[in-house]
């Protein structure tokens, strides 16, 4: 059985016009949608780690939540050859600003889709359930993701930026 590690991955959200909508980038060598994800930082709380990849792999910034909202797992084909269980940890990342330019745009596309788009076209199959229950929870109620948002925007001003 394959070494198990841990990543973190950022859910890059918004409100758009007809509901929730996600934001998809592509990987490097294979060029299957994905969400922004990458190895845990020494230093850095995961979700900060999450917001980190965003990023760098998305060229977008926002509030992340403090709390992972689930995991999945998948197999990943290391440069050695090997491949290796990776459980990730996956963070709601409320996108504030996206970027015109930034580190990983040459290597990357990067998409806005619907949460029912996302479900279809995600290259991680084990991604499928956390989107659709993302889905669930928001949809019905935009208002909410609206006021979370909020909460944890005036949250993050408090802690981080005083």
């Amino acid at each position: 059985m394959p070494k198990r590690s841990h990543q973190v991955a950022a859910l890059p959200w918004r409100q758009g016009e007809n509901g929730i909508e996600i934001l998809l980038v592509t990987t490097r060598t294979t060029k299957r949608w994905v969400i922004p994800k990458g190895w845990t930082m020494d230093g850095k709380a995961d979700h900060e780690a999450a917001a980190i990849e965003a990023y760098e792999e998305a060229g977008v910034r926002g509030v992340t939540s403090p709390f992972p909202m689930g995991q999945y797992n998948y197999f990943k084909v290391l440069k050695d050859g090997k491949a290796r269980q990776l459980e990730v940890n996956v963070y709601a990342l409320s996108v504030t600003e996206v970027l015109s330019e930034w580190p990983e745009r040459l290597e990357r596309e990067r998409q806005w889709v619907s949460v029912q788009e996302a479900c279809v076209v995600v290259g991680e199959q084990e991604l499928i359930p956390l989107l659709s229950e993302f889905s669930r929870v928001a949809r019905p109620m935009p208002h909410l993701a609206d006021s979370l948002f909020l909460k944890l925007r005036r949250w993050w001003r408090k802690f981080f930026n005083s």
